[in-house]
């Protein structure tokens, strides 16, 4: 049954208001129906809330990594440094050890204002490159929610990213909150700023597929479209085609990081070559691969039914099953409580 659900054609979502739809910093919404955005509001979390939190998604023994001295002095700020401790539970492990290892272009990280004021996570306004810090502006997002983009900062440098840099990284971003979405569906469906933004570059990855096929392409030319139903200027065949940098496409250096990155989103049934460089090459190698060391079927089903991109009734007619009974399913039920209430 899993399989054939996620072959299934992308469907409109159950709720566009889990995505971006108005523009923001001059990037349009892919759902411009949905609601109006805004960032969660209050103090940022505090350290005991970010323990409790850190249990409940990675466990008592991975939490523990929350009062690291060496993080705590990198990143002393409770969410951010939550944020970097749920990242080792993801893909971007490697990144946890290499920043901890100062490996990655980043020396501190912050909550603050960003040199940049649409960005998540950026150099920091008024100092070096090396200082990143969480866009003030969410400040009182859910950690899990700043993590991909904090992924994405660590193997990122300020100057020179092009677009296959960025279509790399922005996929890391994706894929990394999804995997944190197969943990815990109620990060996804928040419905605040940034919860929306994270939503939309997942569901461009997760529609990214030849028609037919359940595994996900980051290059797919015969895709049938990323965001079904969405704005048709911000619609694309695949996820390497999104423009997420203007120009045309240009090769640039990719750290020794990102090889160990890499290989975890492909998983054991795929050995990479040492990357090198961001360029054409890379999205093919990516595409032939899969993201399978990412996102598993379960996962990756999981995901879909908690961003509303597949619903009981689809995966009721591909089983013996009733639309309650895979509702109530264990794999599923929390992925579907959202859309039960």
């Amino acid at each position: 049954m899993i399989d054939a659900a996620l072959s299934l054609p992308p469907q409109v979502p159950r709720d566009v208001s889990l995505f971006s739809s108005n523009t923001l910093f001059g990037e349009p919404g892919i759902y411009p129906d949905g609601s109006p955005m805004v960032p969660a509001t209050g103090e940022p979390w505090s350290e005991s809330r970010c323990r409790d939190m850190l249990v409940e998604i990675v466990g008592p023994t991975r939490s523990t990594r929350f009062e690291h001295p060496v993080l705590t002095a990198l990143c002393p700020e409770p969410a951010a440094r939550s944020a970097v401790v749920l990242l080792s539970s993801t893909c971007a492990a490697p990144l946890v050890e290499g920043f901890l290892a100062r490996q990655t272009p980043v020396s501190e990280l912050r909550i603050g204002q960003t040199r940049s004021p649409g960005r998540v996570v950026g150099p920091v306004q008024d100092g070096p490159d090396s200082v990143r810090v969480v866009n003030d502006r969410y400040r009182a997002e859910h950690p899990a929610l700043m993590a991909s983009s904090i992924a994405h900062d660590l193997l990122w440098n300020v100057e020179g990213a092009g677009q296959y840099e960025e279509a790399t990284l922005h996929m890391l971003v994706a894929l990394v909150h999804a995997q944190l979405v197969a943990a815990c569906p109620t990060i996804a469906q928040s419905g605040t700023e940034l919860a929306r933004r994270q939503n939309s570059l997942a569901i461009s990855l997760l529609n990214s597929r030849e028609p037919g096929e359940a595994r996900i392409r980051v290059i797919a030319p015969n895709g049938p479209g990323t965001i079904p139903g969405g704005a048709p200027n911000m619609q694309s065949s695949d996820f390497w085609s999104i423009p997420f940098v203007g120009g045309e496409p240009t090769t640039s250096p990719a750290p020794t990081l990102l090889t160990n990155v890499l290989q975890h989103v492909v998983g054991t049934t795929h050995t990479l070559e040492p990357i090198t460089n961001y360029d054409q090459s890379l999205g093919v190698a990516l595409s032939a691969a899969g993201v399978g060391g990412a996102l598993d079927a379960q996962r990756q089903l999981r995901v879909m039914v908690a961003l509303g991109l597949l619903d009981e009734n689809h995966l009721a007619e591909l089983s013996r099953l009733s639309a309650d009974q895979i509702r109530s399913l264990p794999n599923l039920r929390d992925a579907f409580a959202f859309f039960d209430s």
